[in-house]
């Protein structure tokens, strides 16, 4: 019979390894700012203003359906449909459905929708997340954005810091320049897409 010779080595821990940690400073901690948010609505300056056609559009800010960020300085070089509606508006809630199939036609060309939506259901009250959620989806919306906007961000009677919108819907459209060149109250369909020929 064969004797099986185990050999059993044991390595040994002697504990726990000190670590020199040297001695922090905290009379000297880093403090980070929180992010500053960024500025919401019409951003007026003295190289833009929404008065009459030719004027150089003013950027605009504002959040959509998505929880995105959208600006209108980043659809330069496209033309773009500007769509201010309300959800209390009838006429508003009509054109809403034309916009998604509008977009499909005409994304190709470089061309951008969006619906700024000013008011939720009850005018003068900005709408809520729900609201532009339920926008979205109630006018089967998957390209177009769907702005939270409000009247105090948007609107200006003079047209320099906002937009001097009467009635609802009120569509502007925009060229590939940033300059408004057409705008009309009410929908329809054959008209505004008369008026995105315009420009391409």
């Amino acid at each position: 019979m064969k004797n099986l010779l185990f050999l059993s080595f044991f390595i040994g821990c002697s504990g726990p390894a000190k670590l020199e940690v040297s001695e922090f400073d905290t009379s000297q901690e880093i403090t980070q700012d929180p992010p500053i948010p960024p500025v919401l609505g019409v951003i007026a300056n003295e190289n833009c203003q929404q008065v009459n056609l030719g004027d150089k559009a003013c950027n605009m800010r504002f959040y959509d359906q998505n929880g995105d960020l959208w600006q209108l300085s980043d659809q330069s070089g496209n033309v773009i449909v500007l769509d201010f509606s309300t959800s209390w508006c009838g006429p508003c809630q009509q054109a809403g459905h034309y916009l998604q199939p509008l977009q499909d036609d005409y994304s190709s060309m470089g061309v951008s929708i969006v619906t700024v939506l000013i008011d939720g259901y009850t005018p003068g009250t900005a709408p809520s997340d729900y609201e532009i959620s339920e926008w979205g989806y109630s006018h089967n919306v998957t390209t177009v954005p769907v702005l939270q906007a409000s009247r105090e961000l948007v609107m200006d009677p003079t047209g320099v810091k906002g937009y001097a919108i009467s009635s609802f819907p009120t569509f502007l459209y925009i060229d590939r320049d940033m300059k408004f060149y057409a705008g009309h109250s009410g929908y329809n369909d054959q008209q505004a897409r008369e008026k995105i020929d315009e420009a391409l």
